[in-house]
């Protein structure tokens, strides 16, 4: 580079900054925009209907904040729609609450003093009241709470709720159930990311979120390629059957097949180490627990379903068969969100450790981010591809059996490129700690030769998922 000083930092900001804003069609909110639409819907029903501001929020909670099917119905027949939400609690006295004055025993604690009367004339103790308040709100995630008197109908109206919570907890809340009931808005699906999106055309149904997290706008799941959104939510519905807690157990921990002690996952690939001094030193399968040698790294059957014996139960095998899939579903996600876990840290770390260590310029190293993002989604369509794998091998045997042969050799694609790319990243983390025996110019001939061979992989990774891809789309597979 001679004698020319080169700011990589100034370089790698002005990429990420011009990359931050270079969304199209696509408008990222914070809770305090969508805060503002909620108060203007309040403002303009409220004027409409000549409600008050409490009971309009009680009433755009039930309708799900649609206007319109509010507007049509309060002018279609209002004496009957406001008998009919006084009796179901939705419409309240809430000018009848008094704060001050009322003196007696709080019937749930029997606190002996000023009390709370309500708009239904039950009195508690403003501490039953806001402990009341801050445990649904905290706990259980709702924004209804009715009187503490029990087989009372009467809620508590919304400024009770939001004087006695938290007030980021509330406003997060209120946002929250605002956003699930919206047509045109979305929160990021990415990990630990809280913006809402709001696409500029209606007809937009992929979105990229500043954080590079792309998802579905229709079902307000991750992209799910090939996956049709009635799958997706077919699929979804059965999956929260199951308990959360099995999850992280699924998705983390496996017992080794030699000396069945405890591995936990540090990675996103199915290249297992029971490392020692704790484990054993042998390497297994993470999703079949199969020895990795000889053969199993050349031959990745585990993708696919194998019925058990006829001799056991119908009802075990219908439990078995779901829990084969559901495992590889969880365990391609737990993947997916390690994976973008790394491609955080090629931003935030790996690239500028390798130019300060060779001196490659950022475009020189941007092929790691090229080839993680293909990673990543490769491991989003290997997750819903077993989705498709559970529902297509019930209804079309012979579809099953091509869909199979298609899977085997993507996933097969995919976990090569993702155990190359967990080899490189770990010789990166080692060059600020230790220095390597060979000169600068041999040391950069064996990044550029690892560099060519993590590309190929990414491109046959890539060809083998558009393969499996165009299988469905074009009907050669078909549920």
């Amino acid at each position: 580079m001679g004698d020319e000083i080169y700011n990589y930092d100034d370089e790698y900001d002005s990429i990420q900054i011009e990359k931050q804003y270079s969304l199209q069609g696509v408008e990222i909110l914070d809770i305090k925009d969508v805060i503002q639409e909620i108060e203007q819907d309040v403002q303009d029903l409220k004027e409409k209907l000549y409600f008050n501001e409490d009971n309009t929020y009680e009433l755009l909670m039930h309708y799900n904040w649609n206007k319109e099917d509010i507007t049509t119905n309060y002018f279609n027949n209002q004496e009957a729609l406001l008998a009919e939400l006084r009796m179901k609690g939705i419409v309240n006295n809430h000018d009848g609450i008094t704060f001050n004055g009322v003196k007696g025993c709080c019937s749930v604690c029997f606190f002996e003093g000023n009390l709370i009367e309500l708009g239904c004339t039950h009195r508690f103790c403003e501490s039953c009241i806001s402990q009341t308040i801050k445990q649904r709100v905290l706990q259980d995630k709702f924004l209804v709470v009715r009187c503490l008197q029990n087989g009372c109908n009467y809620r508590l109206p919304f400024s009770m709720i939001r004087k006695y919570s938290n007030a980021h907890e509330f406003e997060n809340l209120l946002c929250r159930r605002f956003v699930d009931c919206s047509r045109y808005l979305a929160y990021c699906t990415g990990v630990d990311c809280n913006k809402i999106l709001k696409p500029q055309c209606s007809s937009v149904k992929e979105v990229t979120c500043v954080c590079q997290n792309k998802f579905c706008f229709y079902c307000k799941e991750d992209l799910h390629p090939p996956c049709p959104c009635d799958l997706v939510k077919k699929w979804v519905a059965e999956i929260k059957k199951d308990e959360a807690n099995v999850r992280w157990i699924v998705v983390n921990t496996k017992s080794c097949p030699f000396c069945k002690k405890p591995v936990e996952r540090s990675e996103g690939c199915n290249y297992m180490m029971c490392k020692p001094p704790g484990g054993c030193g042998k390497a297994f399968c993470y999703i079949c627990s199969q020895p990795w040698e000889p053969d199993h790294k050349d031959h990745f059957k585990c993708n696919k379903y194998v019925a058990p014996t006829a001799n056991i139960e119908k009802e075990k095998e219908v439990l078995q068969r779901y829990n084969f899939y559901y495992e590889r579903f969880l365990n391609s996600q737990a993947a997916k969100e390690k994976a973008m876990q790394r491609l955080k840290q090629i931003k935030e770390q790996y690239i500028i450790s390798i130019f300060k260590h060779y001196q490659f310029t950022y475009q020189d190293s941007q092929f790691l981010e090229e080839v993680m993002k293909e990673l990543i989604q490769s491991r989003v369509v290997l997750k819903w591809s077993y989705c498709i794998g559970y529902y297509i091998s019930k209804t079309n045997q012979q579809s099953a059996k091509l869909f199979d042969h298609y899977q085997e050799i993507f996933e097969h694609a995919c976990e090569t490129l993702a155990i190359s790319l967990i080899k490189l990243f770990d010789e990166i983390e080692k060059l600020d700690h230790k220095q390597s025996d060979k000169p600068i110019h041999e040391q950069k001939k064996d990044f550029i030769e690892k560099k060519e061979k993590i590309q190929n992989a990414s491109s046959k990774c890539c060809k083998m998922r558009q393969n499996l891809e165009t299988a469905i789309y074009q009907g050669e597979i078909y549920m």
